[in-house]
């Protein structure tokens, strides 16, 4: 189990897990916690990992006999690395620090937020999508959208559409809000180099610098090969030439990856 809160840090970090906490007596805990968050604490972030995230409540225990609760879930493998890679960052451990006070003023004190990965998953799951800053209704419908495709029958074939539809608005909504000028016509691509070139908060050099910029070249290149993608080979037309789905999967995933670094710069 990985260990993403220890509030007991001068005590043994074992954690088992002996008993579940029955769903709708946790269901009620969850709900009051996420109303303290959300009005109380202002934690928008953690209110939306508390509530969206599998989490259940258990019972446990550890080698010294010591009982305790502890918050646990368990994670598909790409979602794991990117909750695992955020963990040790002052974002990261704010959050699950939040969720655990959050708690602790309902009543449950917990000692652990514990996680695994899910190995048993298949090959279907996506990157997660992320929760954006931005007030463009256009960006929360296509995203909605999506969710709703790539849950059916049609999965990733069926909702590559929304979800470049989504970044697509998404940028320009960044461009609006930092007052850049584009023309109407303006692509992904061309919206991506903009506020990679003018945009404050992608100006500050960061450790690697020079790799991730080679990174970032390399998505400016997949970038520019979204549009006719989406534009010959998705339902945005009619065509019997569509993505098969691993490529589809694979533009979905760039797409939420380009959705997460931009959205994360942001903050």
């Amino acid at each position: 189990m990985f260990i993403l809160f220890n509030g007991n840090e001068s005590g043994s970090p074992e954690a088992r897990l002996v008993e579940k906490v029955p769903d709708v007596q946790w269901g009620l805990v969850k709900r009051n916690a996420v109303r303290i968050l959300r009005t109380i604490k202002h934690e928008t972030e953690a209110a939306d990992a508390l509530e969206k995230l599998p989490f259940e409540l258990w019972k446990g225990a550890n080698g010294f006999g010591d009982q305790f609760e502890l918050l646990y879930v368990k994670v598909p493998i790409n979602m794991y690395l990117e909750i695992e890679l955020e963990a040790d960052t002052y974002r990261g451990k704010a959050r699950w620090e939040s969720i655990a006070e959050a708690l602790e003023q309902t009543g449950n004190r917990i000692r652990f937020i514990g996680m695994d990965a899910d190995t048993n998953t298949d090959g279907s799951a996506t990157i997660s999508t992320p929760q954006l800053l931005t007030k463009s209704v256009a960006v929360t419908r296509a995203l909605s959208d999506f969710e709703v495709l790539t849950s059916s029958n049609g999965g990733p074939i069926s909702a590559f559409d929304r979800i470049h539809t989504a970044l697509h608005g998404y940028l320009k909504a960044v461009c609006d809000e930092a007052g850049f000028e584009y023309p109407d016509d303006a692509d992904i691509a061309a919206l991506f180099a903009l506020i990679r070139e003018r945009h404050p908060k992608f100006q500050t050099n960061s450790p690697g610098m020079e790799r991730t910029t080679n990174i970032l070249r390399g998505m400016a290149r997949v970038v520019d090969a979204l549009n006719p993608v989406r534009n010959r080979h998705s339902m945005a037309h009619p065509t019997e030439e569509l993505l098969h789905e691993p490529e589809a999967m694979l533009g979905v995933n760039a797409v939420k990856s380009l959705l997460h670094y931009v959205n994360m710069k942001l903050r």
